[in-house]
């Protein structure tokens, strides 16, 4: 019997080494492919790739976009491996130009995984390809225009008002804190008015439910990690295990509140100034007031997905506001995060933002408006820096959706290859920047933007896929950063990270372990006048 036994388990160990081996020959020949095509390119290790201190958390992120556009420089592309995937980095601006604007048509798909039927909420425009997306975004973009923006600027001005209330106390004793959770909170109660109608009061209540379903969904966990990365290499295997790229209980949380709050909206005939009132125009009419009636455009039969092109259904409706969500809420209370640390670090253009900020509103009676942040061009270039040296999302990923013939070479991609731009590689590149780790505004002075690349600052993307949120997420972090520095100043403490580290676990840039700052009340009498 023992023998026997013996003998099994050598036979499986054979079989698992024999598996072992046409893996590991597998990936090694898969690691050819750009020596075949002689591109320039990263060398890889298996299994990883060039994805190894990222796959084990070591490394975030945007730390990898930035390291493989180093390694690459000098040359215009280049070919890195996710784990045996062949993907291609473009970093020279002529070139990020031609897949973002003038070969769009090959480029217009992100290649990001989504599957509608496990994933109602996969289908938001982030992720839509082809003609759904166009059709989607043609109907989202008015949802976006300066007016509508407007329209909800009073519900953002309000939450400006409850951040400051929420910290007064705290800065009249002169305390150390931790602004990544507070501007977090201040994001979710925006977001979740603006978009949801929904007033969480977040800042009030750390523990509200919504807050805690927010957290739940950027909970990076081992499992989630996993799945994001199949999503990337392998997607053919979460079709066949029907897995969702979204925490099945956040799923289900947001289709049921978005569920009620629209019914109870058309119930009882409540309207709001608020992105979900959009929605639901968008909804019955197809289109919203300012724009064509929908009984003017072409009849398009019902697809699969219960949309048409005069209205929404509940599942995008959904998919859109969750998108919504993900998009508005993490990305502005990091910008926000890293603006207050490089202000605290550089208190010379914290107080020059301060006195723009004084000397603006107090113009407009001392009040928070539209118009007054408009007007508030150096904070337009502390932002601006701010999303320079921090973008969010360190790179662009695009698809090919025929082969591309990549201009001024003999180089032809395969359809569905997909493609990078390191955003952060390029937003610290010393041939575009110089001194690129320095903090410095006037890098966005009109003068200076024009010695420079435009595509070689790209926090929102660029063309036709240009982050549609962009305007509302900027008015978010700057009425947010109004909001703060019109009445408190911020300074460097003890616990404050320098130089900073990111999180691993983070695929969108954030600090690791928080951000602790000093907060105090404005010892200015221009202060008085803001109470």
């Amino acid at each position: 019997m023992g023998f026997l036994f013996e003998s099994l388990l050598l036979d499986v160990g054979v079989l698992v080494a024999c598996a072992l081996l046409v893996v590991y020959s597998y990936f090694k020949w898969s690691f050819t492919y750009w020596k075949k095509l002689n591109v320039p390119y990263v060398e890889p290790c298996f299994p990883f790739g060039n994805f190894k201190e990222t796959a084990l958390m070591r490394k975030e992120f945007g730390y990898f976009c930035r390291d493989i556009y180093t390694r690459l420089e000098g040359h215009r592309y280049g070919g890195i491996y996710l784990f045996n995937a062949p993907r291609l980095l473009f970093l020279d601006p002529d070139l990020i130009k031609d897949v973002l604007v003038k070969d769009f048509s090959t480029f217009h798909d992100r290649g990001v995984y989504m599957n509608e039927e496990i994933e109602p909420l996969s289908g938001h425009l982030f992720s839509l390809n082809g003609k759904r997306w166009r059709n989607l975004r043609i109907k989202l973009t008015p949802t976006f225009t300066s007016g509508k923006m407007k329209m909800m600027f009073q519900r953002l001005v309000e939450c400006g008002d409850e951040l400051k209330l929420c910290l007064e106390n705290i800065a009249g004793r002169g305390e150390v804190i931790e602004v990544k959770d507070i501007l977090a909170r201040f994001s979710t109660d925006v977001i979740s008015s603006c978009a949801f109608g929904i007033e969480c009061n977040c800042l009030k209540n750390e523990d509200a439910e919504f807050r805690q379903w927010g957290r739940k969904a950027f909970d990076q966990t081992v499992k989630m990690i996993i799945i994001g990365i199949l999503s990337s290499i392998a997607p053919v295997v979460l079709d066949m295990l029907k897995v969702s790229t979204v925490d099945t209980d956040v799923s289900k949380y947001f289709l049921k509140m978005v569920q009620e709050t629209v019914e109870y909206r058309e119930k009882n005939n409540v309207k709001r100034n608020d992105f979900m009132q959009l929605l639901i125009q968008l909804k019955e009419k197809g289109s919203l007031d300012s724009e064509q009636g929908s009984e003017d455009r072409s009849e398009e039969e019902m697809n699969e997905f219960g949309e048409t092109a005069d209205g929404l259904s509940m599942s995008s409706m959904a998919a859109q506001a969750f998108a919504f969500f993900l998009a508005g809420f993490e990305t502005s209370s990091t910008t926000m995060t890293f603006c207050l640390y490089e202000l605290s670090v550089n208190p010379d253009i914290q107080e020059r933002l301060r006195t723009e900020i004084d000397t603006v509103l107090e113009k407009h009676d001392g009040k928070i408006s539209y118009e007054a942040v408009q007007e508030m061009s150096f904070l337009d270039k502390v932002v601006s820096e701010t999303l320079r040296k921090y973008p969010p999302l360190p790179a662009l990923t695009r698809e090919c959706s025929k082969p591309y013939h990549i201009p001024e070479t003999d180089i032809v991609l395969d359809t569905r290859m997909k493609v990078f731009i390191s955003v952060i590689g390029l937003h610290h590149d010393p041939k575009y920047y110089p001194d690129p780790d320095r903090f410095d505004p006037e890098r966005f002075s009109e003068e200076e933007k024009q010695k420079r690349h435009h595509y070689v600052y790209l926090p929102f993307g660029e063309g036709p896929r240009i982050c549609i949120g962009m305007r509302f997420g900027l008015m978010q972090t700057k009425v947010g950063l109004v909001s703060l520095l019109s009445k408190y100043q911020f300074s460097v403490s003890k616990k404050t990270p320098v130089p900073l580290m990111f999180d691993p676990r983070s695929f969108i840039l954030a600090p690791a372990g928080g951000m602790w700052l000093q907060i105090k009340k404005r010892s200015m009498e221009y202060a008085e006048l803001l109470l």
